[in-house]
C-alpha cells in the first residue's frame, strides 16, 4: 500500500503541480547538488533561483514544494 509521505510520492505532486504552473522539476543526478532539484522554465529553458546560499539554482524537496506552492 502506497503511503502519501513517500518520497517518490511527494516528487510526482510536485512534478504535476509544477507542470499545471508551467514549470518542470528536474532531478540533480550529479555534483555538489546532486539529490537536490532544479525548478525549471521549459520554454526557456532557464532555472529558478533559490533562497540557499549554499545551493543557489537548486531546491531540497520541501523548498521546491514551497517555491511551486507561491
Amino acid at each position: 500500500m502506497a503511503q502519501k509521505n513517500m518520497l517518490s510520492a511527494r516528487e510526482r505532486r510536485l512534478r504535476r503541480a509544477a507542470a499545471r504552473k508551467g514549470l518542470s522539476i528536474r532531478k540533480v543526478r550529479r555534483g555538489q547538488d546532486r539529490g537536490r532539484y532544479l525548478v525549471v522554465y521549459p520554454d526557456f529553458d532557464a532555472r529558478m533561483s533559490s533562497h540557499n546560499r549554499s545551493y543557489p539554482h537548486s531546491f531540497s524537496l520541501d523548498e521546491a514544494e514551497g517555491c511551486i506552492a507561491e
